[in-house]
């Protein structure tokens, strides 16, 4: 029996630990370099209004989105240099810029010794579309350790910085004004216990032996999981296209525990045990994939999701809950399936001899019969 247990049960799941050791570092949900935090940027003016100019912060305040549709508009680097050119003809960038290499990635990159704020441009053409999308570091904040104000009282509402983002349409110049605050999360206190309530409405449900409602927990584990991943490639910036792959890209170790989900949600349904092992691997897989990987999103105010954070936080919560009554249902109908052997008129169970009237006789007392 336990070797039993142990290759139906255990062995898939430590599929599922192997993965965690290899992939857990890249692979909690974020969104250009960052996930889920209590800074929130917002855009508070584009002054003064121009036609076909519209501006955006994007991917979770990682990065700045301008559109031009009008007459060309340059963007000015971090020291007053041309960094940009947006308009009909396509996004140009200054190579001589060091604003160029610094908004490389949300940390930045190191600027090369030819790159000068006050040489002559050099222009060459990054695109052919009228959109660019860079990340500014004016705003977000770049530090690794929190501002003083704020580790004073992290329970408090801080606006950090205001900032400006400057752009020439010809001789016109026009700002783009916003600022970064912090803002505090709530307490993960009323998410666990709903994690913990699902789990446990799960768990009594396995106690029944139905196996066609651990097929709908197991559907509705899967589906949340899902959603989710949709949700966090919804947030990123770019076409449709581009969202496909990064749900590809960013969800690639848990598409194997969606793919166990459906299966399991199809032999369960069916009445076939070998659902349940696949059914403990897909809640396993949506417990350390997006439970515990976001979980820090319990207790923040932003994440990087395509919609209410609060939608963020019950997917988690779900995942993390559901999943592990899954996975704790799924193994106990595996262990109460354990089936007896029977001989002539008794039957062995635990090492003993089970007879008629309950009357109970040691193995070692009793000859076996043939």
């Amino acid at each position: 029996m336990t070797r039993r247990l142990f290759a139906l049960a255990v062995v898939p799941l430590a599929w599922l630990v192997g993965m965690v050791a290899s992939a857990a570092p890249a692979s909690a949900h974020s969104v250009s370099g960052v996930g889920a935090t209590n800074w929130q940027t917002t855009l508070t003016g584009v002054i003064p209004a121009t036609p076909g100019l519209s501006v955006r912060v994007v991917e979770n305040g990682s990065r700045l989105q301008v559109t031009n549709h009008g007459p060309e508009v340059v963007v000015l680097g971090y020291e007053g240099e041309p960094y940009l050119r947006i308009g009909p003809h396509g996004v140009f960038i200054n190579t001589r810029s060091p604003a160029a290499y610094l908004n490389c990635s949300r940390s930045g990159c190191s600027v090369p010794a030819t790159a000068d704020a006050r040489a002559t441009p050099r222009w060459e053409q990054f695109s052919n579309s009228q959109t660019a999308l860079w990340h500014d570091h004016r705003i977000h904040w770049m530090g690794n350790q929190l501002p003083p104000d704020v580790a004073r009282a992290p329970g408090q509402r801080h606006v950090q910085a205001r900032f400006t983002v400057t752009l020439l349409q010809g001789s016109s110049r026009i700002e783009v004004k916003g600022d970064y605050t912090w803002v505090p999360g709530p307490g993960p206190f009323p998410w666990l216990v709903l994690a913990a309530a699902l789990a446990a409405v799960a768990i009594l449900v396995a106690v029944t032996r139905s196996w066609r409602v651990l097929a709908v927990a197991t559907g509705l584990v899967v589906a949340f999981d899902f959603g989710h991943a949709v949700a966090v490639a919804g947030s990123w910036s770019g076409g449709p296209v581009f969202r496909v792959a990064q749900l590809f890209e960013g969800s690639s170790y848990q598409i194997p525990g969606w793919i166990l989900g459906a299966l399991a949600v199809r032999l369960l349904s069916r009445g076939r045990p070998r659902g349940r092992q696949a059914a403990a691997c897909a809640g396993a897989s949506a417990v350390l994939f997006t439970g515990l990987l976001d979980f820090q999103v319990l207790a923040r105010s932003q994440g990087p999701f395509a919609g209410p954070v609060a939608l963020d936080r019950l997917c988690v919560a779900v995942c993390l809950g559901l999943g592990l009554g899954v996975v704790a249902g799924a193994l106990a109908l595996i262990r109460a399936d354990h089936p007896r052997v029977e001989y002539e008129g008794y039957d062995e169970y635990d090492g003993e001899l089970c007879v008629p009237g309950n009357a109970r006789t040691d193995l070692k007392t009793r000859t076996r019969l043939q």
